[in-house]
């Protein structure tokens, strides 16, 4: 591997260096070139050293980390040993017109420079206006949007030479940016960013323009977080997102600092949007004050709960192992979590979501009862607090210290929760969503299976394939495996009517989940829609299928069961008023709200014994 001194002293030699493009995007200066090239080699970043050579085209999969300390020396050194790039080192150079080192010999580097793609803007539905202010964080936007909204028109505003040569530069490949003024038809939306907001790392521009469709809606603006994604303005500051979710579409008493999409020429309130999501601090140029009247009113609509007679309404964290970003809420843990938070606050509760990011926040000071529900990583009880704990997965890294750190244990396991000296709780499904008469089970339909590969071919799939079952595969990871999923996911609140309409829904669990008795929430979903659910054996499934009247309901040991059971006309199964029968009783015993009831008993008691029985 290249050393960090050859490193520089190529790139400090090369053509291909440009310091004054380098300095430009990176937002510093140098006393000298070597002083530059030896910044770039320390770190290149996402940077790019010369108008001509872009690292993520040449090497999309970063190749060069295995060779040298930058993807510019690498280049060269390649050149060197007379080793052709894989490549030319920008997608609007023409490979065949031989080094760009030659041709830069007789050339000023910027002449070379192809003609940008035909801007296509005519049509474009929106208007981004980027701030050149930072030439740095300017490059990084139009790169972001690129990627991130590529039916917007992306306007950036400079009358400087130097920054309207990198920013022309950046843009070439990208049709819809325009570096200098352009006037956009009226009634177009126009989103402002101020100066000092980097991009996220996430979509965030569609939902917020989705809020100026609704009537009455003249402007909307983003939430702002933190870098641990606890809320910095305008409300609830340092609070996690979930605190806010009621405030979606608030009217906002005035503009904070950060973003804004507006219809020009159109009178009508500002709405926050939560689901869309921007990292920024709150102050800085466009900024109004987030303090008032207005803002007060705005926070005490947030903490808002309804008030149930003879009910304690309690503050509470629900901690879970799923991420705070974005992608986090794909994980089965959100899900979980935000119908459990949904059906507390129906017992009028205050709730609130927190995730490793957010756990150490020091709002959670306020709270009375932090349920932990135990996901990859063991997570220490929170001072001053009641803290609840609920075993629903992965119950082989739990041990008795553990346990005993808690006020009380719960566990989705009767079997486990015995042995463990924890209080049953088993899964559940969210009755809301799940429920009777969503939809008929075609007695002709197809066998489903939703769910990951999670590494490997999962069991049942494995098993209805070599049983020759045609299985509808809903999920990520498959290809790899030989399977062709029909889709990467499905939208939450459209799984009830795919396992109603469904022939047969199949279902698997981790082999330590089914010994120790821990059955899946898969199992309550499709039962609760009056589904045909084959699922494997699972320790005390039995009990729970007696309970709700379904002691019929078959299970698959292997490829022979998937053969018998997995095809038309479905027999073995009750018929689909029985199942509706059945879909009723799991929805009254084994519903969220249950849940919940369940756990604020428990809260109320262990409050009422240490003398803290009317906090909140």
């Amino acid at each position: 591997m290249l050393s960090r001194d050859d490193a520089t002293a190529l790139v400090a030699g090369s053509r291909l260096f440009d310091e004054r493009w380098y300095a430009g995007l990176c937002g510093e200066s140098f006393d000298s070139r070597r002083e530059a090239a030896a910044a770039w080699v320390r770190d290149p970043g996402d940077h790019s050293p010369h108008p001509l050579f872009e690292p993520r085209w040449l090497y999309p999969g970063g190749a060069w980390r295995r060779h040298a300390p930058d993807p510019l020396s690498y280049y060269l050194s390649q050149v060197t040993l007379g080793d052709r790039p894989p490549r030319s080192p920008h997608p609007r150079y023409a490979h065949d017109l031989g080094p760009l080192e030659d041709w830069l010999t007789d050339h000023d580097p910027h002449e070379l420079l192809p003609a940008p793609l035909p801007r296509a803007v005519d049509e474009a539905a929106t208007e981004v206006r980027v701030p050149t202010d930072d030439l740095r964080r300017a490059v990084r936007w139009l790169r972001h949007l690129h990627r991130s909204a590529p039916e917007a028109r992306v306007v950036a505003l400079t009358d400087r030479t130097d920054v309207r040569r990198i920013l022309d530069a950046v843009a070439l490949d990208q049709p819809r940016v325009v570096v200098g003024d352009w006037s956009m038809p009226w009634g177009t939306p126009v989103v402002s960013i101020d100066p000092d907001l980097e991009p996220p790392r996430w979509r965030w521009l569609a939902p917020l323009l989705a809020a100026l469709d609704r009537p009455g809606v003249a402007a909307a603006q983003p939430l702002l977080l933190d870098e641990s994604f606890l809320v910095t303005a305008p409300v609830l500051r340092g609070h996690p997102v979930s605190a806010l979710e009621a405030l979606d579409g608030a009217v906002l008493p005035q503009r904070f600092a950060g973003i804004e999409a507006r219809l020009p020429h159109t009178d009508g309130s500002s709405v926050l949007v939560t689901s869309s999501w921007v990292v920024g601090s709150g102050a800085g140029a466009g900024a109004g004050s987030s303090s008032g009247e207005g803002w007060a009113i705005l926070e005490e609509r947030a903490r808002r709960v309804e008030v149930i007679e003879g009910t304690p309404s309690l503050h509470w964290a629900i901690d879970i192992a799923a991420g705070a970003a974005p992608i986090g809420r794909r994980w089965g843990d959100w899900h979980f979590a935000a119908s459990l938070a949904t059906a507390l606050r129906r017992l009028g509760q205050w709730v609130e979501i927190d995730h490793p990011e957010t756990r150490g926040r020091a709002t959670r000071a306020e709270t009375d009862v932090v349920l932990t529900l135990r996901g990859l990583e063991r997570v220490a009880p929170a001072h001053g607090a009641t803290n609840l704990l609920w075993v629903i997965s992965h119950p082989e890294d739990v041990t008795a210290a553990e346990l005993a750190g808690f006020d009380h244990a719960f566990a989705a396991s009767t079997t486990w929760a015995a042995r463990h000296g924890a209080t049953p709780l088993l899964q559940c499904t969210d009755a809301t969503r799940f429920r009777p008469g969503t939809g008929v089970t075609d007695a002709g339909a197809g066998v489903l299976f939703v769910g990951n590969a999670r590494g490997g071919m999962r069991p049942v799939v494995a098993a209805a394939r070599e049983a020759g079952v045609g299985v509808t595969v809903i999920g990520t990871g498959w290809a790899e495996h030989g399977v062709a999923a029909v889709a990467d996911r499905i939208a939450n609140e459209d799984l009830p009517t795919a396992y109603a309409s469904a022939g047969v829904v199949l279902n698997d669990h981790h082999a330590d989940m089914a010994a120790e008795g821990f059955v899946s929430n898969r199992v309550f979903d499709v039962l609760a829609v009056g589904g045909r659910l084959l699922t494997d054996p699972v320790a005390g499934l039995a009990d729970v299928l007696a309970e709700v009247g379904a002691s019929s309901q078959p299970t698959w040991q292997g490829p022979d069961d998937l053969a018998r059971l997995a095809r038309p006309p479905y027999d073995p199964w009750p018929d689909e008023h029985e199942r509706r029968a059945v879909a009723a009783r799991v929805v009254a015993a084994h519903s969220f709200d249950a849940r919940a009831a369940t756990l604020l008993d428990a809260a109320r008691a262990l409050l009422a014994s240490s003398g803290d029985g009317s906090r909140g």
